[in-house]
């Protein structure tokens, strides 16, 4: 084998390489593509779990809170504050209503 065989086989080597690692990489951007948005996905989800959350012990606390509402539903309201990890001025409000409510 000439050195002029060896050049022409190590050219054609280095092409099919190169053909492979391209062929490789254009099918593996999708899935790169896909699990990016995967994780944007699941981040949003939580924001919106943890928004979802927040609101939930807002309404729990506005019914604690509001002298409109009916004793019995102002104390259910109040129970499920604190079981959802509701904590501050409305939980000692909480149960200030209910020793009051329950003498």
């Amino acid at each position: 084998m000439s050195w002029y065989d060896a050049l022409l086989w190590l050219g054609t080597l280095i092409g099919a390489i190169t053909a492979i690692v391209v062929a490789v990489k254009k099918a593996v951007k999708p899935f790169k593509d896909a699990h990016s948005e995967i994780e944007e996905t699941s981040k949003n989800v939580k924001k919106l779990i943890d928004h979802d959350h927040e609101q939930y012990l807002s309404i729990l606390r506005l019914t604690l809170m509001s002298p409109e509402i009916p004793i019995s539903e102002r104390i259910i309201a109040g129970d499920k504050y604190i079981k959802a990890g509701g904590n501050g001025d409305c939980k000692h409000y909480y149960f200030e209503l209910l020793k009051d409510h329950t003498k």
